[in-house]
């Protein structure tokens, strides 16, 4: 009894222990931010005083007023919905519909079919930015959201996700309901769909993400100021405002609130997701 209850006291410390230095981490990770966010609320001259305060001690929206009201934020914020959104969408139809193929039919060169995909996560975007410019450019879609979104729309990764993750859904399922006389696209969207929720989500958060941080191919196919996306509008505002850090503040808390909200509450979804498909995070 003695010797049971010595290890059982010995655990709970370990885990209170591990528990401990993962709080940590977290909170480390989190301050930078949250000083961000506080920094917001700051007068200009406040941000920039030394020693610097955590909290405001003259907390104000002016920041926020001029950035929607003077430099036009809120047009880049609905730029970035509009494409994130739309980018998001179609990767999801896609990579949930390339999953379904790859994993419920056959057909001669499937196989290097999938691995040419896989092959996408393995070139870098700095290689292919130049040709996707010009193509870009040639059919004329510079300074629009096609031209935003449809470069962008294909994941690869997302592909490969949705298959790992359609590969646990039993044939019979499918098959029964080929015997029952229903077409491949019902089956997609009333069975295979419904199985596959959470790695759908996965799916959607990861390219949500990365596409609301998108900064270089904005920069290379947006040159008027109406079509900006937040992260190039904030980009922006180191050379149009100068040094006014209260605004650069400001527009930096607007580009990454959205995206800590997003993981906030699907992080349960991103787990689940990554969890049944077999990858580790």
């Amino acid at each position: 009894m003695p010797r049971s209850s010595t290890r059982r006291k010995l655990q709970v410390a370990g885990q209170f222990g591990i528990h401990a230095v993962l709080l940590l981490i977290a909170v480390l990770f989190v301050l930078p931010f949250l000083y961000m966010f506080l920094a917001s609320f700051k007068p200009g001259l406040e941000i920039i005083k030394m020693p610097p305060t955590f909290f405001p001690k003259k907390f104000t929206l002016n920041n926020y007023i001029m950035i929607f009201q003077k430099l036009k934020f809120w047009r880049y914020f609905m730029n970035s919905v509009i494409v994130s959104g739309s980018i998001t969408f179609i990767a999801i139809v896609t990579s949930s519909l390339a999953g379904f193929v790859f994993t419920k039919f056959k057909f001669p060169g499937k196989e290097l079919v999938f691995v040419l995909f896989l092959a996408g996560l393995m070139i870098p975007f700095s290689i292919i930015v130049v040709p996707m410019y010009l193509f870009t450019s040639s059919v004329g879609m510079l300074n629009t959201y096609w031209g935003l979104i449809l470069p962008l729309c294909i994941s690869p990764f997302g592909i490969f996700l949705m298959r790992q993750f359609m590969e646990g859904i039993p044939n019979d399922m499918v098959e029964a309901a080929r015997i029952d006389g229903a077409s491949n696209l019902w089956i997609y969207y009333r069975v295979i769909v419904p199985l596959s929720t959470a790695g759908i989500g996965a799916v959607a958060v990861f390219t949500f993400l990365w596409s609301w941080n998108q900064l270089w191919w904005p920069l290379m196919v947006v040159s008027k100021e109406a079509m900006r996306t937040l992260p190039l509008g904030v980009a922006a505002l180191t050379f149009q405002i100068a040094k006014r850090y209260d605004t650069i503040v400001t527009g930096a808390s607007l580009a990454v609130f959205p995206v800590m909200l997003v993981f906030i509450f699907a992080q349960r979804t991103l787990i689940k997701g990554m969890t049944l498909t077999g990858l580790k995070m």
